[in-house]
């Protein structure tokens, strides 16, 4: 596998890193992706959740045109993890750019229940994405999933959605957890074919005999076979090959001057 390569955006042009700077600090906001033979799910939304949460942080920022210029940059063939972010440096923030080759998809995940949650800023993905890595990898999983007052809230990495019977369930909005860009993906796809969807507060307790699942950009859709001292998951055959495949259906070619015309 190829190193990953850093990028930073210095007067309106991407530079390569050549070395590591003291004077940089702590993530602020970030954002991934998946890019497949130069195609991407939902890039659009990626980038306004990106955007969005940028504006709060630094609205001097150009992040529209540095996401186009680094878009122009991925490879298109392979496969591919490209990272957005913005750290924080002096008294502002830089913009970061990652190309990274993207590891295998997985289909399958274990969970474990997170015995705390380490989230300062659940709405905006980036400034936790270190604690909640560590914490997964401390419970030895593929996943971890985060509780918010005994509720479910969201995996380390990932959203959490699960059918009961023939309906897909999601973590109600008033839970704090991330806007997520698959799952968002996924209830588009049920309201074209008329799949119920349904938003509920439930406790690991409550899902036994469900099938889960995990959301995520890298993974698209995982199932769960084992929830590690948890509840007893129940697995469809052939549910989500169907719905994995119409998530891949979903995938466009990059085009960055349209993402620079949005600026």
């Amino acid at each position: 596998m190829v190193e990953a390569r850093v990028f930073r955006w210095a007067g309106g042009s991407v530079v390569e890193e050549e070395w590591c700077d003291p004077h940089t600090g702590a993530v602020r906001v970030a954002d991934s992706w998946l890019v497949v033979d130069g195609c991407a799910v939902n890039l659009t939304l990626h980038l306004e959740r990106f955007t969005t949460s940028l504006a709060t942080v630094d609205a001097t920022l150009d992040a529209r045109a540095f996401a186009a210029d680094t878009i122009a940059m991925i490879p298109a063939e392979g496969r591919w993890f490209p990272r957005l972010e913005a750290i924080d440096y002096g008294d502002g923030a830089m913009l970061r750019f990652h190309l990274r080759e993207a590891p295998d998809a997985l289909t399958d995940v274990t969970l474990a229940t997170a015995p705390r949650d380490p989230r300062t800023q659940p709405s905006v993905k980036g400034p936790d994405l270190a604690a909640l890595g560590a914490l997964r990898r401390k419970l030895n999983v593929g996943e971890a999933v985060i509780l918010d007052d005994g509720y479910i809230a969201e995996g380390a990495w990932s959203s959490i959605v699960w059918w009961v019977d023939d309906t897909l369930h999601i973590v109600d909005s008033g839970i704090p957890h991330l806007p997520s860009v698959t799952e968002h993906t996924i209830r588009d796809h049920a309201a074209f074919i008329g799949a119920p969807v349904v938003s509920a507060r439930v406790r690991p307790e409550d899902l036994d005999g469900a099938e889960v699942w995990t959301l995520s950009a890298l993974h698209g859709i995982r199932v769960v076979t084992e929830w590690r001292d948890g509840p007893a998951v129940h697995v469809e055959p052939g549910r989500a090959d169907y719905w994995r495949q119409q998530y891949l259906n979903r995938r466009q070619a990059l085009n960055p001057d349209e993402v620079r015309s949005h600026s």
